[in-house]
């Protein structure tokens, strides 16, 4: 999710412009009813990061005796999050394509560090608040070709394929103790953790349209995706043992899905009106690799990602 800080906000608009004149061409736009259109989407999500270290021995400055399977639990918990989204639609009878540019503009909640020894001994836990640094995503779905018109159940059937890439960036604020807290807390002014957040996916959907008025449609999308998920994480705490930030990568492999319903309504004047309900999930599998102040990397080591999300959506378009 494209970030919009420096060159690569100007990075991030010349890419949506590219992907934009590419969908354009490709589906004959010249012959299609393009539309500008803005949402807001207001979401709440999870996202936990683990990592197997079991089959290693602690050092002896670690204060631990012993890893566990999982050894650690990083863990949005919630992550709350509203998102700007601009959109440039082409409508046509040879294709279609919808192309979405997102930016956060707040976001909040709880992170979670949990640590465990052999036998799932919590030896650490603490919370933190997140905020959100800055952030962007570009999207596309661009709809496949048919043998004419498909119907199920009284709604138009269009299968298309689907992808996109971002980034988030999000500070880890304060350190409150839970039910094991051997560092102690931390005042609310230090960052303890910073999270860079690079994702890529591609996939397909399907999109059903059901008009049920000469003015409203209902849609429903359902869409599953591959991809990749990209963790820089910044202990700021522990420049001691893991050296300078960034000093904890993850990469992973994910396969995940979503399903969104939406109800239109389009006004005389040609614009159209929206609310949506959306939820999605997903997984990743790979490894984690950590950094160090004196020595070879640790890794890489056994890690996955479980994440879900879900929310709504209101917005606006007019033809252009």
């Amino acid at each position: 999710m494209l970030t919009l800080s420096g060159a690569m906000g100007s990075k991030a608009f010349f890419t949506t412009i590219t992907i934009a004149l590419t969908a354009a061409f490709a589906t004959g736009a010249s012959a299609m009813d393009i539309s500008l259109g803005s949402n807001v989407r207001l979401s709440a999500g999870y996202l936990s990061l683990n990592h197997d270290a079991s089959h290693l021995t602690p050092p002896g400055s670690s204060g631990m005796a012993s890893y566990g399977d999982p050894t650690s639990i990083l863990s949005y918990e919630p992550l709350y999050q509203a998102d700007i989204e601009f959109s440039l639609t082409g409508r046509g009878e040879e294709g279609w394509f919808d192309l979405i540019a997102a930016f956060p503009i707040a976001a909040g909640g709880t992170f979670g560090d949990r640590d465990y020894e052999a036998g799932q001994a919590l030896y650490s836990e603490t919370f933190s608040d997140i905020t959100l640094e800055n952030g962007g995503s570009v999207s596309l779905r661009y709809g496949l070709p048919t043998d004419g018109t498909l119907v199920w159940n009284d709604m138009v059937v269009r299968p298309y394929l689907t992808g996109g890439f971002g980034l988030e960036r999000y500070g880890m604020d304060e350190l409150r103790c839970g039910a094991a807290c051997p560092s102690g807390p931390i005042a609310s002014s230090v960052t303890v953790i910073g999270h860079d957040l690079f994702s890529a996916s591609a996939g397909l959907g399907v999109w059903l349209e059901n008009e049920i008025s000469e003015a409203e449609t209902i849609d429903l999308r359902f869409e599953v995706n591959g991809g990749y998920l990209g963790v820089t994480d910044s202990h700021y705490l522990r420049l001691a043992d893991l050296g300078s930030v960034p000093n904890i990568f993850y990469d992973l492999a994910t396969v995940g899905g979503l399903a969104e319903a939406t109800y239109r309504y389009e006004t005389e004047q040609g614009a159209e009106l929206s609310a949506s309900v959306f939820a999605g999930g997903q997984l990743g599998l790979g490894g984690v690799t950590f950094g160090s102040a004196g020595g070879p990397q640790t890794g890489p080591l056994w890690a996955w990602s479980v994440a879900g999300h879900a929310g709504i959506s209101v917005g606006a378009s007019v033809p252009f």
